[in-house]
């Protein structure tokens, strides 16, 4: 019963505390919490220090109202961790102790809250400032009390060993610290056991484990680290002993681990940062050793948060080289899934972040110049593309094509590529004959729309008085704002198009890709998404439909039950969320999965899936990967899927280890739209999807879905692996 209440009171409070360990690694995951929980209980008292100050924490945020989400996650326990953990390893415990503990718990809390506003300003993350805070104040207070009484214990650990687990974890502890390894492994063990005041070879094999457990990716970035740091101690010839490396040692680790695979994408670029990180932190922890010992205080993780926050805050500022290496924009809190999401959508979600720009007409047309063109669209101009329409032949024109008439695009309609204010025009410039061009009024008849700070869109060549359109009006994507015409610099006739930064005609152009369109092949459609027309491609819109996008449109609190066809007892229902920060994702009432996703004017994507891989949700993921809004017979589409959701566990765990260098695994998601029905009476679509799971090349499991779409929903979904089909209809 009193369980009871505290989980109504303090929702998944077991699961912030373990967080609150885990989270000292950037971690949120339970069995390494459960692990180094376990490490911290070594030394007994030093262990219930800092499980004391977590849980005092934690319950002071809850009843303060800060964010739940903040304090399951552990953001706001782990900084009163380290301090109860360091207090309770340096001093008695008493009641004068255990008193100074909740309020110095509470001390940190406030500084946590207050750095984490301060520094949320320049996206940078307090790190464990707060723990020095909190740790040095008592540690200076603590002359003036005289009620707090320094410890003694780590003078007799094989008696404490034996007095917490007896002979068996006595003789585990011996058997561990009598290994003859060489001294820079052990050396790394005891640095690792030191971020949590546990200075012997035994803790830091367990934190190891933890660590391995969470993150193969982290557990490299680590050693590489730390034997870096041990080289280059040597190179410059600082003799340290082992003792001293258990202090300053686990500042390397950190922030291989914070540079190198956390904050940033994990590449070989992140791995040359974090190894420039190592001289920077040994001078920092040689220099800030002599200061500190002025105030007979230690320097503890000092060098690491100020390395780490200033090559944050400096990868933060770059002007370009924005990859080398990739900041995470979506925190993930697992250095292997912000790799694997970052190279299937680095490229698949980047039109999210920018303004959506739509091909400016309707139908197929030919790409006949394209960037860095062969005639023009040189140099300043080489973002620029001229289309033009053909017939079945591939000809531009009928007959002899001596008229302007004879040409399919003349006269055609020109669309506003997205909304915007028209900012300049020019009109009344003749149309040439053919082969004719005019180099007074070299972009001819031309428009210029505004549409977001620093990006206009420019069409040029326009028909004489076709223009329909005023400056300063504003226009609606896909709107009809003039004819294609043969004026200026055009010996036949085209469109040109081009994005630029300024408002005048003939501004330099801006390197921008389109949202979406569709590009043609021996009349097969393909979908195209953040990326530029090329040269004699055919390409056309995409022309969204109301049944997909209906039919994906999730809102907010909406329940979609499923009930399997063959036997209608075996049922799931989702819901749909959105948090705080307006991210959506369907969520499994049965298993708690979660699967996260986004929509734009064309598409609908997941991103993301979190949770049990056995539910039907997780299929659903799969199958439903990436939708195209618009319906056209035939479509195909082609994407990559992260490796995270790999079949084979093992080969997954593999490819961890080498995953920031080289990839052999692949998921690859590719649908097709067929089935296709559109009447007044009834209107449906259906979609088939295939995932293939390959290692090296070579393909591991294959996975097929059929999604049916009617009544502007999702009537039917069907999963095919194998000889086994699992066919599930929509419930609601």
């Amino acid at each position: 019963m009193i369980g009871q209440k505290i989980s109504n009171a303090f929702p998944l409070f077991k699961q912030s505390v373990s967080n609150s360990y885990s989270q000292i690694f950037f971690a949120r995951h339970e069995l390494m919490g459960i692990l180094l929980m376990l490490v911290t209980l070594f030394d007994l008292y030093a262990g219930i220090s800092g499980l004391i100050a977590v849980v005092v924490a934690n319950i002071a945020a809850y009843l303060s109202g800060l964010s739940r989400q903040q304090i399951i996650s552990g953001l706001y326990g782990f900084n009163p961790l380290l301090v109860g953990l360091g207090l309770g390893v340096y001093y008695q415990p008493g009641l004068s102790f255990y008193l100074v503990l909740v309020f110095v718990s509470l001390l940190t809390l406030l500084v946590t809250v207050s750095l984490g506003g301060i520094l949320f300003k320049y996206g940078l993350p307090y790190l464990s400032l707060p723990f020095l805070v909190g740790i040095w104040v008592v540690t200076i207070s603590a002359r003036e009390i005289t009620h707090l009484e320094i410890s003694e214990r780590g003078i007799f650990t094989l008696n404490e060993m034996y007095s917490l687990g007896g002979m068996p974890l006595l003789q585990t502890y011996e058997f561990f610290n009598d290994l003859e390894w060489a001294l820079p492994v052990k050396a790394y063990f005891r640095s690792l056991g030191a971020i949590f005041f546990q200075y012997h070879l035994f803790a830091g094999l367990i934190i190891a484990a933890g660590l391995l457990t969470w993150s193969r990716i982290a557990f490299l970035f680590s050693v590489a680290g730390f034997v870096s740091a041990y080289l280059f101690y040597n190179l410059i010839g600082i003799h340290i002993t082992e003792l001293s490396y258990s202090y300053i040692g686990f500042n390397f680790i950190l922030t291989s681990i914070a540079i190198g695979a956390f904050f940033t994408i994990p590449s070989g670029y992140s791995l040359l940062w974090a190894l420039v990180s190592i001289p920077l932190l040994a001078f920092l922890s040689l220099a800030g050793s002599s200061v500190l010992w002025i105030f007979q205080l230690p320097v503890f993780s000092l060098p690491f948060n100020i390395v780490v926050l200033l090559l944050l805050y400096l990868l933060r500022t770059r002007e370009r080289f924005h990859t080398k290496p990739a900041l995470v924009l979506f925190q993930q809190f697992s250095p292997e899934k912000n790799l694997y999401s970052s190279v299937v959508n680095q490229r698949r979600l980047a039109h999210l972040a920018k303004f959506p720009l739509r091909l400016p007409f309707w139908g197929k047309w030919l790409v006949t110049q394209a960037v860095d063109g062969k005639h023009t669209h040189k140099n300043a101009w080489k973002y620029a593309w001229d289309f033009e329409m053909t017939d079945d032949d591939g000809k531009t024109y009928s007959d002899k094509g001596l008229k302007t008439e004879n040409y399919y695009c003349f006269g055609k309609p020109v669309l506003a590529p997205a909304d915007g204010y028209i900012s300049e025009l020019e009109d009344g410039i003749p149309d040439n004959d053919i082969g004719d061009v005019n180099l007074q009024s070299n972009w001819g008849n031309s428009i210029v729309i505004f549409h977001t700070a620093g990006l206009f869109s420019q069409l040029s060549h326009l028909k004489k008085e076709s223009i329909t359109v005023q400056k300063g009006q504003f226009v609606k994507a896909g709107e009809q704002i003039a004819a294609c015409g043969n004026s200026g610099r055009s010996p036949y006739p085209h469109l040109h198009l081009q994005f630029q930064a300024a408002a005048e005609i003939g501004s330099p152009t801006l390197d921008y890709p389109f949202s979406s369109f569709i590009t043609y092949k021996n009349d097969k459609p393909t979908f195209r998404s953040s990326t530029q027309p090329s040269l004699n491609q055919i390409v056309a819109p995409v022309q969204v439909h109301e049944l997909a996008v209906k039919a994906f449109h999730f809102v907010p609190g909406q329940e979609l039950k499923w009930k399997n066809a063959e036997n209608p007892a075996l049922t799931e229902s989702w819901t749909v969320e959105t948090n705080v920060f307006n991210e959506s994702c369907l969520v499994c009432s049965k298993t708690s999965a979660k699967a996260w996703f986004v929509r734009s004017a064309d598409l609908f994507m997941f991103t993301h899936f979190e949770g049990d891989r056995n539910s039907l949700l997780f299929e659903f993921y799969l199958g439903a990967y990436q939708i195209v809004s618009g319906l056209t017979p035939g479509l195909t589409l082609n994407e990559s899927i992260t490796i995270s959701v790999y079949h084979n566990r093992f080969l997954r765990l593999l490819q961890d280890f080498t995953a920031p260098f080289y990839r052999f695994l692949s998921v690859q998601y590719s649908q097709v739209q067929g089935g296709m029905k559109n009447s007044l009476s009834q209107s449906y679509v259906n979609l088939k999807s295939t995932v293939v799971f390959s290692a090296f090349g070579h393909i591991k499991l294959s996975k097929t879905y059929e999604i049916t779409l009617s009544e502007n929903q999702i009537s039917s979904f069907t999963c095919m692996e194998g000889n086994q089909i699992k066919r599930y209809n929509h419930a609601n």
